[in-house]
């Protein structure tokens, strides 16, 4: 296996660990809070410090994680002085019910429609990751006794973990059945093997993306450390957490398969043409004709691949879920020379019990999926994949077609299939199969800067204020 990429400059212990490396515990607890008391609520802030996960830290695979982040309106709460809240980019200060036009949050994903507490401020977020869910419900429960008397609220806690496979062991699949979590960048610094597909394609095989793309005051792809929001012993070594509540329409998209497809073999062939990967992981881009739990199984081969062989989506349509998410060496122009710049970390769990295979029709219960999206351009990154790759076929040359699994589809919509020496196949009238039922813009401080939270926030920030305007 490569060697882990390094940047000597990273301080690993400072950076909490969800910002660089993709986490693999089987459950967690998404606490959701609000700020009722800002002083005593800063001094549990800066005593959490000490307990978060760091990117060191996963070097020993812990069995527990513990992560904090604070949105906009929660950095407000706490009393975080105006000079360094204006500092921070418009889509943060707005935060994302704001944005939901821009994201393609209409409908039945629009703001009105999300779950408590999403329909109004959350402060922060504090993510309990661990190996088994008896671990996570413990540190929990210690979490609600510990911020009861410290200024916090409980506003929710999601529930989330791996579904069960055939044998009711944990595995890494989604409600749609299909394996989750193959595609994630290799960052520079993480510790985490350079494995081939993860990152860019260079003369020397695959490199990994430079830390500044997911790691504020790091170079990133340009060789520029972007500027800081103010003061910078508060924003260094942070990133931002994009949290998206997923809920999965499980019966809609088998009955759409159903309805679609010629056959069972069909049906198959038609949902990995959407996807873009079969249900054990093997991409279309290797394995076009059939699945390959070989190949799926395997992290040497299982992304090694660039669609560039495959401009015209003979083996994976161009806008196949996953090639929207990632488009790879598979653009052309300006389009495809920018594609490393829009990158995204993937953290988040199912939550939800799965729909029987079985089932003639919608249970009508909550599924989905929790996602917690890092980047350090909010705008550029996560902003620009939903905006763009996912709810505008443009980019690739596909008009008005979105992502045919988690777009805004209306009904209205199609999905278009090339075929070598056969007019291509277009599938009409796709429905929504995911809607957005909240979701929230978050800060991730370093480990420092969370600390320093545990004094008088004013004193301790107006001097590092005054020591940047100097």
């Amino acid at each position: 296996m490569p060697a882990p990429s390094d940047a000597s400059d990273l301080d690993r212990n400072d950076i909490q660990g969800m910002a660089m490396r993709p986490y693999r515990f089987p459950a967690a607890h998404y606490h959701l809070l609000g700020v009722s008391d800002p002083a005593r609520a800063r001094r549990w802030f800066g005593g959490a410090a000490g307990r978060c996960t760091t990117v060191a830290n996963l070097d020993a695979s812990p069995s527990l994680g513990f992560n904090v982040a604070l949105s906009w309106q929660g950095l407000s709460a706490i009393g975080t002085p105006e000079s360094s809240l204006s500092s921070f980019p418009q889509e943060f200060q707005q935060g994302m019910a704001a944005r939901a036009d821009r994201l393609g949050d209409v409908g039945d994903s629009a703001p009105a429609r999300w779950d408590p507490p999403f329909d109004k401020s959350v402060h922060a977020l504090v993510v309990v990751s661990a190996m088994t869910p008896a671990d996570r419900d413990a540190a929990s429960q210690a979490l609600l006794s510990d911020i009861s008397d410290n200024g916090l609220t409980a506003l929710a806690a999601i529930d989330a973990k791996l579904l069960p496979g055939p044998d009711g062991r944990p595995v890494p699949i989604e409600h749609f059945g299909y394996r989750d979590g193959i595609t994630q960048p290799a960052i520079e610094g993480s510790g985490e093997p350079a494995l081939p597909g993860a990152g860019i394609p260079d003369t020397d095989g695959w490199r990994a993306l430079k830390a500044g793309e997911f790691v504020l005051g790091q170079p990133d792809e340009t060789g520029v450390v972007p500027d800081l929001p103010a003061p910078a012993s508060l924003s260094r070594n942070g990133s931002f957490v994009v949290l998206r509540k997923l809920h999965q329409h499980v019966f809609a998209f088998r009955d759409f398969l159903r309805r679609s497809a010629t056959d069972e073999i069909d049906v198959a062939l038609l949902a990995a043409k959407m996807m873009g990967r079969w249900p054990s992981g093997a991409p279309l881009a290797l394995a076009a004709e059939r699945d390959d739990p070989a190949l799926a199984g395997d992290p040497m081969r299982n992304n090694q691949f660039t669609y560039s062989d495959d401009l015209r989506g003979l083996n994976c349509p161009a806008g196949a879920h996953v090639r929207r998410l990632n488009p790879r060496s598979g653009l052309t122009g300006p389009n495809g020379a920018s594609v490393h710049r829009h990158r995204l970390l993937r953290q988040g769990l199912p939550y939800g019990s799965r729909l029987p295979l079985d089932a003639t029709a919608d249970d009508g219960a909550a599924r989905g999926a929790i996602m917690l999206l890092v980047n350090a351009d909010i705008a550029r990154q996560f902003e620009f994949v939903q905006k763009v790759w996912i709810n505008d076929g443009d980019f690739a040359g596909l008009g008005n077609d979105k992502d045919p699994m988690i777009g805004g589809n209306d009904g209205s919509g199609s999905f278009t299939i090339p075929r070598t020496g056969a007019p291509r196949r277009r599938l009409p009238n796709l429905p929504a199969f995911v809607s957005t039922r909240g979701g929230e813009y978050f800060f991730l401080p370093g480990i420092a800067a969370l600390r320093s939270l545990g004094g008088s926030l004013a004193v301790s920030l107006g001097v590092s204020l005054a020591d940047t305007a100097s």
